[in-house]
């Protein structure tokens, strides 16, 4: 029997890599002082109303947010690899490609947006129009929840469908 992606022995790892960034986040949040805020730092324990109210919305706040969404597909993205484990034990499922597709992509866009928001000014909404403001400060916590994304594009590369 061919080992695919979903029933490769490497599933554990790709799933253990991709879950691997949500749980270091909450290390931002008891070691905040000596790591950082990770990636989603600034968007954590403040509601949208309060930051709005309090001045709190700016470009941290808006990268935040898109990396909490990021890492809840990461999250949703394993939680469905370990179910189809368990619905297909003998073989894979007929559309394994697709499943591989969406891990790639996650990941890549994790990687890039990652990139783009540490290293270029990017757009921002303000009430007088786009502005470009600073990148996002680069703390310890951030690369140690992007470090494992370079193992995990090449665990889907390695075991592509």
């Amino acid at each position: 029997m061919p080992v695919g992606f979903v029933t490769s022995p490497a599933l554990s790892w790709i799933v253990g890599l991709t879950l691997l960034p949500f749980f270091l986040q909450f290390l931002g949040l008891g070691l905040g002082q000596v790591l950082g805020q990770g990636l989603c730092g600034s968007a954590l324990g403040v509601s949208e109303a309060e930051a709005v109210r309090y001045g709190l919305v700016n470009e941290y706040y808006l990268y935040g947010q898109l990396f909490l969404l990021l890492l809840a597909l990461k999250v949703t993205y394993a939680l469905v690899l370990i179910t189809l484990r368990f619905m297909y034990p003998k073989g894979e499922p007929p559309f394994a490609p697709l499943v591989w597709r969406l891990g790639v992509g996650l990941s890549t866009v994790f990687l890039l947006l990652f990139l783009l928001t540490r290293t270029l000014p990017l757009p921002f909404p303000t009430p007088l129009g786009p502005a470009l403001l600073s990148p996002a400060p680069l703390d310890p916590l951030s690369l140690l929840m992007v470090l494992p994304e370079a193992p995990l594009l090449f665990l889907y590369l390695r075991y592509r469908p």
